[in-house]
């Protein structure tokens, strides 16, 4: 019996979407989807007509990677073996057989009419992509378990999700900027957010136009919040929201925070949200961004803490004041989150980040007197 003529397709991936073609041809398939490919010519190695094929077929270069899953038959005598590939150059196109191009997030791959012999490949690749690629962020979070998948995040749930997420949408539906919209949870009961634009905020970008920003976003968050009326089981516990309290971030540190071209862009990571004095979230991001390291001097401090407070539209002393118990209290409640049993805190407590901030209240105690004199001056 003669070997079958196999026909390469290609689970083009990037960003945890998966690229799918639409047949414009033969009349018998117009209109379902297919993984793009061809036949292996003779004396050509499927690696190699995987590449010439996305060549001609899309127009791009790509890296292929491995064989996924089993061959399927096509029509007598042929058969389909599918390869993961990478877009090394180029932007897809339907340049042969096709008429349009789709990428598809693992939640989508449904929405279209396969061929059949492309279904159990693709079946595959939905765990694929659900895979993510793994994004960086704060030190609460275990290493991989933040990943993007297409526009979306995907991140470990917890008992304080549905107040997070109740939260989200509260902002979004107000009109809030630059907050992650909740989509809900996957296949794995990982919770969806949308992705953000912009990078984690670097060390050169901690200027006064950020803190701007920040402080005159974090007002607008605090304000909206007032009207919350969602669930109130957070990661701290059971917080209502009575006595003047607002829901705060918890910790805005520059990690969470995302700038494009000097601006605030996102702010993410809202696990530790909860109700609290809106001077705690400002203490708090005046610690992480200003007062932790003595890199600035003390009125150049005084200048950055005032900024921050001014945008926001509070007295800089008050902030200044608030910084040693919201930090102390954050170290008592790591610590006995810790022994608790939260995972995300262990990591905390195992990076050292306790006696990291005790080291540096220590060290802000020597000149916190000279930062508020300066503020007056």
């Amino acid at each position: 019996m003669p070997e079958p003529v196999v026909v390469v397709g290609a689970a083009l991936v990037r960003d945890g979407r998966l690229l799918a073609a639409r047949r414009s041809a033969p009349a018998d398939v117009a209109g379902r989807w297919e993984l793009p490919g061809g036949k292996v010519d003779p004396g050509e190695t499927e690696v190699a007509a995987l590449v010439r094929e996305c060549r001609e077929e899309l127009g791009v270069e790509v890296r292929p990677g491995e064989r996924l899953g089993p061959e399927s038959p096509l029509k007598e005598g042929y058969v389909l073996r599918v390869w993961l590939a990478t877009l090394v150059d180029g932007e897809p196109a339907p340049l042969e057989d096709h008429d349009a191009l789709r990428w598809l997030a693992p939640e989508e791959l449904g929405e279209v009419d396969w061929l059949e012999a492309d279904r159990p490949v693709v079946d595959v690749v939905r765990e694929l992509l659900l895979d993510g690629s793994p994004l960086v962020g704060g030190r609460v979070g275990g290493v991989g378990d933040v990943v993007r998948v297409g526009w979306t995040v995907r991140r470990p749930t917890g008992p304080w999700t549905s107040a997070v997420h109740a939260l989200l949408a509260h902002l979004w539906a107000a009109g809030v900027p630059a907050v992650p919209r909740p989509l809900g949870t996957d296949a794995r009961g990982r919770e969806v957010l949308s992705l953000l634009p912009g990078r984690p905020a670097a060390p050169s970008s901690y200027e006064p136009g950020l803190l701007a920003d920040l402080g005159g976003w974090l007002r607008r968050v605090h304000d909206v919040s007032r009207t919350y009326g969602g669930p109130s089981r957070w990661r701290r516990g059971v917080v209502p929201l009575t006595g003047g309290r607002v829901v705060c971030h918890n910790d805005l540190n520059p990690t969470n925070v995302l700038v494009e071209d000097g601006r605030l862009s996102g702010v993410v990571d809202w696990d530790m949200a909860a109700p609290g004095r809106p001077v705690e979230d400002l203490a708090f991001a005046a610690w992480m961004w200003v007062l932790r390291e003595p890199a600035y001097g003390v009125a150049e401090e005084a200048r950055r803490v005032g900024t921050l407070a001014v945008a926001y539209g509070m007295p800089a002393a008050r902030v200044l004041g608030a910084v040693e118990p919201r930090m102390r209290g954050a170290v008592r409640w790591i610590r006995r989150g810790a022994a608790e049993g939260d995972a995300g805190l262990q990591r905390l407590v195992t990076a050292g980040v306790p006696e990291e901030v005790e080291a540096g209240l220590a060290a802000y105690a020597e000149r916190q007197e000279s930062v508020l004199a300066a503020l007056a001056a």
